[in-house]
């Protein structure tokens, strides 16, 4: 065998068709993988827990359909980005401009993959403007609470379908090959 021959065979060998049980597989990993950042995603802190920041605002920006909703705040840790869960404008926020001061009780964004980059960001679970309650923590719980319900759902429903296909594939590749 020659070194062409050698160099086609493995090219050919890392180009072969994904099988269906490698597919079922890789689907199943998947649904598990989604599953582990459901729980750490949704495992948020008690109002206890959270961080409070009070500081004054450097930049507003206001949502709408689409669109995030965030403040950046200067404050004793520097100046970070507090953004609104699932970038909801509440009312009362578009009130709130540069250079104001604002009360806040915050998440750490856990799964910011760009922190080094873009900063340290929060989620707002509690803010307060001129001694008036614009974002209410229960709210927020409420909120988030509803939002992960319906993600668990789904992603339930994926693992039991994925792992039913990948049963189901694995025993017809059994009985096949047994026979």
């Amino acid at each position: 065998m020659g070194i062409h021959d050698l160099a086609f065979k493995i090219i050919r060998n890392k180009t072969k068709k994904i099988t269906l049980l490698q597919a079922t597989g890789y689907f199943f990993m998947f649904a598990v993988c989604a599953k582990l950042v459901y729980f750490v995603e949704a495992n948020h802190p008690a109002i206890e827990k959270l961080i409070p920041v009070h500081g004054v605002v450097r930049e507003v920006k206001i949502g709408g359909e689409g669109s995030s909703t965030y403040l950046k705040i200067e404050s004793q840790n520097g100046t970070h980005r507090y953004s609104s869960f699932y970038g909801k404008d509440w009312p009362g926020m578009e009130r709130i401009r540069v250079g104001d001061r604002v009360d806040l009780l915050v998440e750490k964004n856990r799964l910011n993959k760009n922190e080094l980059f873009s900063g340290k960001q929060y989620y707002i679970w509690e803010l307060v403007y001129r001694d008036q309650l614009i974002i209410r923590y229960d709210d927020i719980d409420a909120l988030v609470q509803d939002k992960d319900a319906l993600a668990n759902r789904f992603i339930n429903i994926w693992l039991a379908v994925s792992f039913a296909f990948l049963g189901v594939v694995y025993v017809r590749k059994k009985l096949v090959f047994s026979i």
